[in-house]
């Protein structure tokens, strides 16, 4: 028998978008076995559009706790060997699953496979498609790749072992980690084993001002998330063994620090911006970057004081 797959859909105030999210994962050439959406304590109509679908997919319910919650509430739910997490606004191509299943299937050493997509408007049009000519994309052992910086935008993309994501931590749930959650998912998840990349665009990646990502502040708030989950491999990436990984991880952690730093001293947080310059120094205390690092943390903090007086 083919592996099953469940698909599972945090669904937070979706009532845009989400009866074409169903409609896409309900149109697949090969079915999944479930799908599993997660209400987060929707106040608009998500809740009422959702009992359309009753009898075609399996609906919970639980107070709003964020995407994170969610995800990892489907997944104890989900009977599938495999796993799909999408969110509420993205669409998959009806041969999706077919086609990123039979690559899986194949390559069964393989943690999970990602493949390409295209983005879309509130409307549905295209604004933009990307593939590996655009910017390269790694495949295999992707732990440095995703060092250098996250590349799979929407954990859409991702078809994944449900083996594989029971040994992790599952989706962080903290407040620090929100939209940024399902990066360091994958980056847990590349420590231990590896990703293969599949060319084809298979997702439709929907841009639109009420997402997260658009949101005040959310690439500051990315650089807080970003060292904690840096901070989070530091184990595996040792257990390794491989000293020029080891020293790229080191480098990148200490610019997680700086970048932590100047986010913190941004958001005015200038307690835990010296916080951040001094972790960064106690690991590299010959590093320029780290001694200008705390000169901008205590200039912009001095500066504060000043414009409270």
């Amino acid at each position: 028998m083919p592996p099953r797959v469940s698909i599972i859909i945090p669904a937070y105030n979706a009532h845009a978008f989400i009866a074409a999210t169903l409609d896409s994962a309900l149109a697949q050439t090969v079915a999944p076995a479930e799908i599993i959406v997660i209400n987060d304590g929707s106040t608009d109509a998500t809740p009422e559009l959702l009992k359309a679908y009753d009898d075609r997919i399996q609906i919970s319910h639980q107070q709003n706790a964020g995407q994170a919650a969610a995800r990892n509430h489907g997944a104890r739910l989900a009977r599938g060997d495999w796993l799909l997490f999408l969110n509420s606004d993205d669409l998959l191509d009806p041969d999706y699953l077919a086609q990123q299943g039979a690559l899986l299937t194949r390559l069964d050493g393989a943690e999970a496979v990602y493949c390409d997509h295209r983005t879309i408007d509130e409307t549905g049009q295209i604004t933009a498609t990307t593939g590996a000519l655009g910017y390269p994309r790694p495949s295999g052992d992707i732990l440095s790749a995703l060092l250098h910086g996250p590349c799979i935008v929407t954990p859409g993309l991702v078809l994944l072992r449900r083996a594989a994501f029971e040994v992790t931590n599952g989706f962080n749930q903290t407040p620090t980690m929100r939209g940024y959650e399902d990066d360091a998912l994958w980056l847990e998840m590349a420590a231990r084993g590896n990703f293969i990349y599949n060319p084809h665009t298979l997702l439709s990646y929907r841009r639109h001002a009420a997402q997260a990502t658009r949101q005040s502040a959310y690439q500051l708030k990315a650089n807080l998330a970003r060292l904690t989950a840096l901070q989070a491999i530091e184990a595996a990436v040792r257990a390794r063994a491989q000293p020029e990984l080891l020293r790229f991880y080191q480098s990148r952690l200490c610019d997680g620090h700086l970048n932590a730093a100047w986010a913190h001293s941004q958001l005015g947080s200038h307690t835990a911006a010296l916080h951040a310059t001094r972790a960064m120094l106690g690991s590299h205390p010959a590093s320029p970057r780290a001694w200008r690092g705390l000169g901008h943390v205590l200039f912009h903090a001095l500066a504060s004081v000043g414009r409270r007086r």
